[in-house]
């Protein structure tokens, strides 16, 4: 049920079809510079996206609307927003609501050694939370572990039930609670599970921030999942969350995990178009799944389709607002042209 994930580019090219015949059991993850495997997600039929027209031009946005309070808004129109492309006016080709798209989430679940206490918590809150989300046969999730290896528990599946077995298993086969491949498991996820997805799609990422061990450099990350369209949500689990990290009462080690991980998930989940959470008094992980739900069912999906003659792989900024200024757009900052 388990391997190492692969650093060696052939040996990855040669077990590609292996893997997909084995149903997907395990990540094939490799250096974020290689030629990853193809994509999972094709080897899944979904529901016909007849509102969303796709081609392979098409730079799809996923969008999140906010008011002043916080709260999603799910009533605008194609003709509500305004997008920018390096700072110039583009038009807004093709535009989708959540309920009419498939939903297609990937949870990752921090085990390292300093998240060892609050697995109960979160196997719990994430049952609850996969319930209520995975609602149609088109609506499908996978769980996956993270520490010194990027394990999948549970490939993509419709079924809650399923999803419920693999979280009671979270951390029971550790192999080294002081390493943690943060980066490692959302550079694989975004690029072989993700990318081809149509629809609304999610990373919610389980964690303190720490990451010590991955081959992926963040930046390299936040490419990968500009390119799949995936807003990563990213829920910090800490035991110091809540506390100033400046304060004289933390302990440098304290001060360094606090800084250092907020600050990798802000720069992570503002790139992509998603948002970070904090567990801590008055915000239960249950109240934090509650308000991603709500994100994901007010969910955009819009498209813009690029002239001919950009570059390939050339990197493009997105700017993406309403017209009504005391609304807030979450969405991804840039896309990269197709090869």
């Amino acid at each position: 049920m388990e391997r190492r994930l692969r650093t060696n580019r052939n040996r990855a090219a040669r077990s590609s079809s292996a893997l997909l015949c084995a149903a997907l059991m395990v990540i094939v993850c490799g250096h974020a510079q290689q030629q990853a495997s193809a994509p999972a997600a094709g080897a899944y039929a979904e529901a016909p996206v007849t509102t969303l027209r796709i081609t392979t031009r098409t730079v799809e946005i996923s969008a999140v609307v906010r008011n002043k309070t916080g709260d999603p808004q799910g009533t605008l129109t194609k003709d509500d927003f305004e997008l920018k492309v390096d700072g110039k006016q583009q038009p807004v080709r093709y535009f989708s609501v959540a309920n009419d798209l498939p939903l297609t989430l990937a949870l990752l679940v921090d085990v390292s050694g300093s998240q060892r206490t609050f697995i109960g918590d979160e196997w719990r809150a994430s049952d609850v939370f996969f319930e209520s989300m995975l609602t149609r046969p088109q609506d499908r999730a996978m769980l996956v572990e993270i520490d010194a290896r990027v394990r999948q528990m549970m490939p993509m599946t419709a079924s809650a039930s399923k999803l419920h077995l693999a979280l009671t298993q979270l951390g029971s086969d550790a192999e080294d609670a002081r390493a943690t491949r943060l980066n490692d498991a959302v550079y694989a996820v975004s690029k072989d599970f993700l990318a081809n997805e149509k629809g609304r799609k999610a990373i919610i990422l389980l964690t303190d921030g720490g990451e010590n061990a991955s081959h992926a450099t963040l930046p390299q990350v936040i490419e990968q999942a500009q390119r799949a369209n995936v807003p990563v949500y990213a829920i910090e689990y800490s035991a110091w969350a809540g506390f100033n990290s400046t304060s004289p009462s933390l302990g440098s080690l304290a001060a360094g995990s606090v800084n250092g991980g907020r600050e990798l998930l802000n720069k992570l989940a503002g790139a992509t178009g998603g948002h970070v959470y904090t567990v801590e008094h008055g915000m239960t992980l249950k109240r934090i799944y509650e308000a991603i739900r709500n994100d994901l069912q007010t969910q955009y999906q819009l498209g813009y389709t690029p002239p001919p003659d950009l570059q390939p792989n050339s990197f493009h900024k997105l700017d993406l607002r309403t017209k009504d200024k005391k609304l807030t757009v979450q969405a991804r900052s840039g896309f990269y042209v197709q090869p």
